[in-house]
């Protein structure tokens, strides 16, 4: 039992660390309330437009690709309007930015609902500073925070009233703007930073600010709200927010335009999305699901047997055999063969002097002549380098040993 333990401990500290290490983790930035996209029928959420343009038969669209296939899901190649929320979820590339502008300069129009002055509950983290460049590359406007004359704004979490000017025809028929949401929001400031002339729609009731401009580019048009909640099913029917979208709607959009909204960019994509696909807390909950049914199947089914070895001592005959036939196989025989002879000789009586020793082995050791010629003949072969039969030389000389004991 205690080996079982031991190894669920292990394999679950294995697997633990791996997901600590190498796997990314699901962040939680989805809002209880919604996100703007078309399909989300909560607060923050673009249902009520999107409902809205189906009973008044107005073609849309939800655009779940990058703006490059902008082309392909829009019914014309000009007078759409596509609704842009900022800040996204999925940045914009720089392709997709220079593509966008080709596209509105060809007679389309895009509305973007920036969440500067206001703060929906969808909105968890600041504006990245490349997003703020990207607004100001699309639209000639630069936004910096304001300075501490809001406080009191972002204490209260007060999320004033935008007023319109007057004599704007996309103003007509708005008393004001109204933004939703009770969290603390900052005012911005914006600057031009280029030759485009803006045209100042609406400004905030608190200090006057532009809030809502209309930026003119090629055919087309971009109307940018510092306010992103009033275009929400919460916000859109507070105030005259229904009022302006309904103007900007007709006042853009062609006989065979369609309102687009963009679901990409806020994580509603059709395309393989990395960060999307491993934020998804179904894939976190298969691998532990996965993972627990791995261990349970290591440590039910399988038997948690004590590792034997077929290790066997070594045989010393097997070894000085193996070292033999090597031996055998690498060294010359006429080599072998003076090796062996020279063993021999070196055990003759040490009295023998080395130049009489085959003269005595003949006469005096008292050995069989015939023998001792015999070994002198292959001595004398070996020497020379031929070719000598070792097991006839083995034998000779056990019995030369035999004759000499």
């Amino acid at each position: 039992m205690k080996d079982r333990l031991a190894t669920l401990a292990l394999a679950a500290g294995a697997l633990l660390l791996f997901y600590l290490l190498l796997f990314p983790k699901p962040q939680n930035s989805r809002s209880a309330s919604g996100l703007p996209v078309s399909t989300d029928t909560r607060p923050d959420g673009y249902g009520a437009i999107w409902r809205w343009l189906g009973e008044e038969h107005i073609p849309r669209v939800s655009l779940r690709y990058r703006y490059t296939h902008l082309p392909q899901v829009a019914p014309h190649p000009k007078g759409n309007v596509l609704l842009i929320t900022l800040p996204q979820r999925l940045p914009m590339h720089a392709r997709e930015l220079a593509f966008l502008q080709h596209w509105v300069a060809q007679g389309n129009t895009v509305l973007i609902a920036a969440a500067l002055d206001d703060t929906p509950s969808w909105l968890l983290e600041a504006y990245d500073p490349l997003e703020l460049k990207n607004i100001r590359r699309l639209t000639g406007l630069q936004f910096k925070p304001a300075p501490a004359v809001s406080a009191l704004r972002e204490l209260t979490g007060e999320a004033g009233k935008i007023l319109p000017r007057a004599g704007q025809p996309l103003m007509r028929g708005v008393s004001a703007l109204q933004p939703v949401g009770a969290l603390p929001a900052r005012t911005w400031q914006a600057s031009l930073t280029g030759t485009r002339m803006p045209v100042v729609l609406a400004t905030l009731a608190h200090g006057g600010e532009p809030a809502v401009w209309l930026l003119p580019l090629g055919a087309g048009q971009i109307v940018l709200s510092s306010v992103a909640s009033p275009f929400s099913n919460a916000g859109i029917p507070r105030g005259g927010n229904a009022r302006f979208l309904a103007n900007v709607l007709a006042w853009s959009r062609g006989p065979d335009g369609a309102v687009i909204f963009d679901d990409a960019h806020q994580g509603l994509t059709a395309f393989y999305d990395a960060a999307a696909f491993f934020a998804d807390p179904r894939l976190h909950a298969t691998l532990g699901w996965l993972a627990l049914l791995w261990l349970a199947f290591v440590l039910g089914t399988q038997p948690m047997r004590i590792l034997r070895t077929n290790r066997r001592p070594l045989d010393e005959n097997a070894y000085i055999e193996g070292s033999a036939r090597y031996l055998a196989a690498v060294v010359p025989p006429a080599d072998i063969a003076n090796r062996l002879i020279e063993e021999f000789l070196a055990e003759l009586p040490q009295r023998v002097p080395r130049a009489d020793r085959w003269q005595w082995l003949r006469t005096s050791s008292g050995a069989a002549e015939r023998d001792c010629r015999l070994l002198e003949r292959l001595h004398a072969r070996a020497e020379a380098g031929a070719r000598i039969d070792l097991i006839r030389l083995q034998t000779l000389l056990a019995r030369l040993r035999g004759q000499l004991t």
